[in-house]
């Protein structure tokens, strides 16, 4: 040691100990801040893009958070993943109603059907993917998903409403809250129709398949039976 240093106090902590403490931030904290940065990172984005693309966007984000919602991720990613499917969702709600609302309704038809059609194909792969979690004991179950982006959602919509009478008034806040209303009316059934079709027809293709694989089992066929000899 070199002279006249004094010798390191064995009290003090050392710079790797240090950061520890930031790091491990209680576990209701890191979800609230993983949600939070998913909600504000996806609507931002999606707010401030066209239609089309923020629809697709948003249906990009809705497979990811529908693909990994059932994976074992850690609570603080899996509450991101989640808010960044509900944000963009939002955010593409507010983009396609003032769309609509500056475009003559008889123009644009190829348009929305290009905006529904993004969101069915979103709304397959999601409900292709909660009946693979469904299937699987060791995934998260989608009811839980479900239920937690269906309050996660109430609650940014209410947020935004908020905000817009703070910022502008009652008649300006119910104005967007009746648009936003009727364009996440017509958001969510494009989503939820198509996966609710391909989880049933998931659900019944596995059921014909364990009745089928039973059926053809050696001890349901009639030849083997000791019973049917002679």
């Amino acid at each position: 040691m070199a002279e006249g240093m004094p010798p390191p106090d064995p009290r003090m902590p050392t710079p790797a100990l240090q950061h520890r403490p930031i790091a491990r931030l209680p576990a209701r904290f890191q979800r609230l801040l993983g949600c939070l940065i998913g909600v504000a990172a996806a609507y931002g984005i999606t707010r401030h893009l066209t239609a089309l693309p923020s629809t697709f966007l948003t249906a990009l984000l809705l497979t990811g958070s529908s693909v990994a919602s059932g994976r074992a991720l850690a609570p603080w990613a899996w509450w991101g993943v989640l808010g960044a499917g509900c944000g963009g969702l939002l955010g593409s709600a507010m983009v396609v109603a003032e769309k609509i609302q500056a475009t003559d309704p008889r123009e644009g038809l190829s348009l929305r059907l290009a905006l529904v059609g993004c969101l069915m194909v979103a709304g397959a792969i999601g409900g292709r993917s909660f009946s693979l979690d469904a299937a699987h004991p060791n995934r998260r179950p989608p009811k839980d998903t479900l239920r937690a982006a269906s309050a996660l959602t109430t609650g940014i919509f209410a947020v935004l409403v908020t905000l817009t009478f703070l910022h502008s008034g009652l008649d300006q806040a119910r104005t967007v809250s009746s648009r936003l209303s009727t364009s996440l009316t017509i958001l969510v059934l494009a989503l939820s129709g198509p996966g609710w079709l391909v989880h049933l027809l998931g659900d019944r293709g596995q059921r014909l398949g364990q009745q089928s694989r039973s059926g053809c089992s050696p001890t349901s066929s009639g030849g083997s039976s000791p019973d049917n000899t002679g």
